[in-house]
């Protein structure tokens, strides 16, 4: 029986291992954190589209900006025209996803 369990367990562990990333997907940006502390919140209509390969922006007033990005670990490194924006995964959640990004703490929900 315990080498059953020790089995199954190390099954689960590796099929969550080759899971796809949890943040592939479409998220509601709620807010951006600027660094000085101050929040925006944002209207419905905000959001970030991530996928495999590629992280698209659709904000109201400033239209949609797609890039394509590469991840290494909570880094990951977006290409816009010939500049590398770095963003970093500080919390990951079934339904909640912060970033760190050069404008300031997105806060997506889904």
């Amino acid at each position: 029986m315990t080498v059953f369990a020790v089995f199954t367990a190390s099954l689960l562990f590796h099929a969550n291992a080759s899971e796809p990333d949890n943040f592939i997907g479409r998220w509601v940006m709620a807010e951006v954190v600027y660094d000085d502390g101050s929040i925006n919140q944002l209207e419905s209509g905000n959001f970030v589209d991530i996928n495999a390969d590629t992280i698209t922006e659709v904000i109201k007033g400033y239209g949609n900006r797609q890039y394509p990005y590469t991840r290494q670990d909570n880094v990951l490194t977006l290409t816009a025209d010939d500049e590398q924006i770095t963003w970093q995964v500080i919390s990951e959640a079934e339904h909640r996803l912060e970033i760190s990004t050069p404008i300031g703490k997105y806060v997506l929900i889904r």
